[in-house]
């Protein structure tokens, strides 16, 4: 049995760090409010070039090991080096690899991090290969006390039901971070599984476009952008917790009583890649010792700060003990 199982993509990741890229404000655009541009036919050089492992099942499994829980990881990559390595890092790391899928016809999912390297934040271009074929089981997945569900790819709609299945029939509970494809599908296509849900974890503009999508709900610019609003709404659709994510502004969780507020703890952001992973999955580990939200929340933004600063999705991730040193500098305040 284990203490939590972790779902979705598994990516190679070569990190290109720039000060060459010119950042676009959009703010009329609400769920892309900015862009990082270059010059169109420019061959644009790095000093800088990092390769690290990513992927949100593997990103995530890294965290949940390195707080001391036992955890498999539920990906799928390819028949090569890249495959290899990944399941050599993650055995290195503690993480039980029996549940890995191996492809023998795709490759091992990739992807190029480009870094601003001014203001940390970054543009990820994905190749998501064997990930898109991930096979999700109910049996395979039902030994575990918890479920962590980053993004999915592929014929998602049918892993999706057997994750459903999996906590309907065996008492699991789920925690959702879910992927760009699953928020643009919309509130109904998510339904079932949004009841299923322990604890949602979305950002800012994920839960803007979410809201959107039932038309039944009319809000103004000043409400669909008020995070206390969208809260309320996505824990009406049925989620016992929902927290939302608002980057350097810090991150807000509502369980259906108060509206829980923490802020955010980097001091030095160099690359943003990881920054999701590494909050969430932590979060529910803090989340799993006692169902205490305030201190789930303090340790999402703790780790995650540290993952920031440093380059790659998987460096930078805190030990319990070294979380808990930090615990009481983080203030958690209500709204």
């Amino acid at each position: 049995m284990f203490d939590i199982i972790t779902i979705g993509g598994a990516t190679r990741d070569i990190t290109f760090l720039t000060d060459k890229g010119k950042v676009i404000e959009t703010p009329e655009n609400l769920t892309e409010q900015a862009l990082l541009g270059f010059e169109y036919g420019a061959k644009i050089k790095s000093e800088e070039v990092y390769f690290n492992f990513g992927g949100g099942a593997c990103n995530s499994a890294a965290t949940f090991a390195k707080l001391g829980l036992k955890v498999a990881v539920s990906c799928r990559v390819g028949k090569d080096d890249d495959g290899e390595s990944m399941k050599k890092n993650l055995k290195e790391l503690g993480i039980n690899t029996d549940l890995i899928q191996v492809d023998q016809k795709r490759k091992t999912g990739s992807s190029l991090v480009v870094v601003d390297k001014i203001g940390g934040d970054r543009v990820i271009f994905v190749y998501k290969g064997a990930s898109d074929f991930l096979e999700v089981q109910e049996e395979e997945i039902s030994k575990t006390k918890w479920i962590y569900l980053t993004s999915m790819a592929g014929n998602w709609q049918e892993g999706l039901e057997e994750i459903n299945n999996a906590v309907e029939n065996n008492g699991i509970k789920l925690a959702w971070n879910p992927g760009a494809t699953q928020i643009s599908a919309g509130k109904k296509e998510l339904e079932n599984t949004l009841k299923n849900t322990e604890i949602l974890i979305i950002n800012k503009d994920e839960a803007i476009e979410l809201v959107q999508s039932d038309e039944k709900i009319k809000l103004d610019f000043n409400e669909i952008t008020d995070s206390k609003v969208l809260l309320n709404i996505i824990k009406s659709w049925g989620p016992k917790n929902v927290v939302i994510t608002d980057g350097p502004e810090g991150a807000y969780a509502f369980g259906g009583e108060k509206i829980s507020y923490v802020p955010a703890t980097s001091r030095s952001k160099i690359d943003s890649t990881g920054a999701g992973d590494s909050f969430g999955s932590a979060l529910v580990a803090g989340y799993m010792q006692d169902e205490n939200m305030e201190t789930a929340l303090k340790y999402g933004v703790i780790n995650s700060g540290s993952v920031v600063s440093e380059f790659g999705a998987q460096n930078g991730i805190l030990s319990k003990d070294e979380i808990e040193k930090k615990l009481e500098e983080v203030k958690v305040s209500y709204l």
